[in-house]
C-alpha cells in the first residue's frame, strides 16, 4: 500500500527499480523501462487501479480519498465499496 502523499504507479515504479539494479545486476536501463513499459500496458488494458472499500468511514472525504486512489494523473481505475445491513450507517452519510 501507497503511503501518504505517494501515488501508485501501475506496473510498478521503473526509476526505483533502477536504483536497485545500481548495486550488483548488469541490467541496462532501456531493458529495465522496457519491461515496465509492457507491465503498464497490461495493467492499464486490464483498467488501472481498482480500489475496493470494505465500509464506510463516518467521515465523507476520507471515502472520498479512497475513491480517489484510483485513476490518478490520467490513468485508468475505479472504486467499488461493499457494505453490509449489519454495518452501523450514520445519518449523515448518502448512498
Amino acid at each position: 500500500m501507497a503511503g501518504r502523499g505517494t501515488d501508485i504507479v501501475l506496473g510498478g515504479n521503473w526509476e526505483a527499480e533502477l536504483g536497485k539494479q545500481e548495486g550488483g545486476n548488469n541490467i541496462s536501463k532501456e531493458k529495465i523501462y522496457s519491461d515496465w513499459q509492457e507491465r503498464n500496458k497490461k495493467v492499464i488494458d486490464c483498467g488501472g487501479l481498482h480500489v475496493i472499500g470494505t465500509e464506510r468511514n463516518e467521515s465523507r472525504r476520507i471515502d472520498n480519498q479512497l475513491r480517489g486512489r484510483s485513476g490518478r494523473q490520467g490513468d485508468p481505475g475505479s472504486s467499488k465499496f461493499y457494505l453490509s445491513l449489519e454495518d452501523s450507517f450514520k445519518e449523515n452519510l448518502c448512498f
